[in-house]
């Protein structure tokens, strides 16, 4: 690919996955400008493996392999193995729509218990579900077996039901 091409397939990548990288890295780290930082990092990482012509497979999972670690990268310079990112920033029920109060107020109760899960089922749960990405995706972010984490997908799912329906 010449110059131009390889600005052009970055711009696509760029555009069909910013949003996606942006919030994932919020969800880690919740602070708006330290996502941003960390989704520009990772699009600077990924322009950069392009330049170099180095094949890259898929390459929304190598996107979100380079987010997930830049994260850890930021935690273990921030010395906080804690990722209770979930409820620091709180959710403002400033509209008068009820039903969006309940919804959130719903969102926010499944969030906590999400919380309560150990660190690999949360992974799993917020890349399958607040992310979009599939357990094939996933597995190669961590580089583990797709059956392997369709299984904790599941596990958690049915931890979290587990839960609400005893409170």
């Amino acid at each position: 690919m010449d110059h131009k091409a390889i600005k052009a397939h970055f711009l696509d990548v760029h555009t069909a996955n910013a949003d996606g990288i942006f919030r994932f890295c919020l969800v880690k780290t919740s602070s708006p400008e330290i996502a941003q930082d960390l989704a520009q990092e990772v699009f600077m990482r990924f322009w950069q493996t392009l330049r170099e012509r180095k094949d890259i497979e898929n390459e929304r999972a190598f996107l979100y392999t380079i987010a997930r670690n830049l994260i850890t990268d930021w935690y273990r310079k921030k010395k906080s193995s804690s990722l209770d990112v979930l409820q620091e920033e709180g959710i403002e029920f400033g509209s008068d729509d009820h039903r969006q109060m309940m919804n959130e107020a719903q969102m926010r109760e499944a969030l906590d218990v999400v919380k309560l899960l150990d660190d690999a089922s949360r992974e799993v749960l917020m890349m399958r579900f607040v992310e979009g990405l599939p357990p094939q995706e996933i597995a190669q972010v961590l580089g583990e077996p797709v059956n392997r984490i369709s299984v904790r997908i599941n596990r958690a799912i049915k931890k979290v039901q587990e839960i609400l329906n005893h409170e």
